[in-house]
């Protein structure tokens, strides 16, 4: 049924078109008569369209993959995204310190550790190296580790403990530090407290464990560090390329690893974690024995072990230079296409790291899930990034250079209310409105 104010416009006849009278039924209907204009439609959700995977700085993983695919080496590969450098030989026989356990979401103040094969442990007190207690046993025997203030309590099988006011380290046969001429590859895990689950993403052929209480940090937490040699056998363990990839590629990856290694190491041990580097993304990826027997027989694995091998002599090791300095190599997933300055997407402005085209990222001559890909924004988190009390559209408004295939630094909302807010820099735009994809972003879409 019509309103009266309806009506009494029907009679004016002529004096109203009918779009107008339209328009006004429907308004009329929409809210009571008097009511103010209705504000626009509140879009339930954003797509986020966009390509490419990671911070954008250095070499683009899928891109090198693409260039070795296309016939090009490593050190082609190499100086393609890392503009100005050389690759060259150094000396890489370090001992180095990787944090396993206890420095990150898995804080904890206890840990089992399991050998597979004969194992020893030492007891040592404060800044000592002579162990007051040593314990040995055999494949199996589940060691309960837990923090008793500033020391480490170790229990064992049937209840007995021992404490080091210092460090506990743990050998195990086949490495050179206990039995080195053993047949038997023992391996060593970490397991959640009186649990069977992996604490750790990773298990250790090489090297030793050290267990101690950190020097800073929560004060529940243990750490506990892989100490092993930094040329080869932390090089077998990094997971961040697929062991099936072109050799090139994964020539390419273990040399930029080393590099990143070697800076990690001259910086010194980090008081927190008693480590030169962790085992995640805040350093890389280092899954140890995961990623050296990877495979049936270790088929993929002994890939990407031949790859590091091809890239070392002894205890030399090729790494990226520049003026005659290990590079800083960073590295990520997949480029939307062109890698971006170094400035662009944190502050500090480095001579090669540099933005340069990437058409390998988006080659279909190697699968790339990366080379597009859709995300949903819901209003919730678009609000919540803008500071608004709603959102209904999302501008790009400024791209570093290079066009459309450039990263977002600049993205401009509107409220309902017609208030607006800006979110500027791509570290930003990617975690706050790409669920942390990639600072390539092509549009945003509103959805009703």
């Amino acid at each position: 049924m019509l309103s009266s104010t309806v009506l009494r416009v029907l009679r004016r006849g002529a004096a109203v078109k009918v779009a107008a009278l339209a328009s006004l039924v429907l308004a009329l209907a929409a809210s009571p008569a008097g009511a103010a204009t209705a504000s626009p439609d509140v879009p339930a959700t954003f797509t986020v369209k966009g390509a490419g995977y990671g911070h954008g700085v250095g070499m683009p993983q899928y891109g090198a993959q693409a260039m070795a695919v296309g016939g090009r080496g490593a050190l082609t590969i190499l100086r393609k995204y890392y503009p100005g450098t050389n690759v060259g030989w150094v000396e890489a026989g370090k001992d180095l310190r990787v944090g396993i356990f206890g420095s990150g979401t898995d804080a904890r103040g206890s840990v089992d550790v399991v050998a597979t094969g004969p194992w020893r442990l030492r007891f040592v007190n404060g800044s000592g190296a002579t162990a007051h207690t040593t314990w040995k046993g055999t494949a199996g025997e589940v060691l309960h580790v837990t923090r008793t203030g500033t020391s480490v309590t170790v229990t064992r099988k049937g209840g007995v403990s021992a404490v080091a006011t210092g460090r506990v380290r743990v050998d195990w046969a086949g490495t050179r530090y206990y039995r080195p001429g053993s047949s038997v590859a023992t391996t060593v895990s970490l397991r959640k407290a009186g649990r069977t689950a992996s604490a750790t993403h990773g298990t250790y052929r090489h090297g030793r464990l050290v267990i101690s209480v950190p020097a800073a940090g929560s004060p529940q937490r243990l750490t506990v560090v892989n100490q092993l040699r930094l040329n080869s056998e932390y090089l077998y363990g990094i997971a961040e390329m697929p062991s099936s990839w072109h050799t090139s590629a994964l020539r390419a990856q273990a040399i930029v690893a080393r590099g990143y290694a070697l800076r990690a190491f001259d910086a010194g041990v980090k008081a927190s974690c008693d480590c030169h580097l962790y085992d995640d993304t805040r350093s890389q990826n280092f899954t140890g024995w995961r990623k050296e027997s990877e495979g049936t027989d270790a088929y993929y694995g002994k890939r990407w072990v031949a790859a590091v091998d091809r890239t070392r002599s002894g205890s030399s090791g090729r790494v990226v230079r520049y003026q005659g300095t290990i590079a800083q190599t960073y590295y990520f997933s997949s480029s939307g296409g062109q890698t971006e300055n170094s400035e662009d997407i944190w502050s500090a402005e480095v001579p090669y790291l540099r933005s340069v085209d990437d058409p390998w990222s988006l080659r279909t001559t190697v699968s790339n899930p990366w080379r597009a890909w859709s995300r949903t924004l819901t209003q919730e988190q678009a609000s919540a990034a803008f500071g608004l009390p709603d959102v209904v559209s999302i501008k790009i408004t400024a791209r570093t250079a290079g066009g459309s295939d450039a990263a977002v630094t600049r993205v401009r909302a509107t409220s309902s209310t017609g208030a607006t807010a800006v979110l500027t820099g791509a570290e930003t735009i990617r975690t706050r409105l790409a669920a942390g994809t990639s600072p390539w972003i092509h549009r945003f879409i509103a959805n009703s």
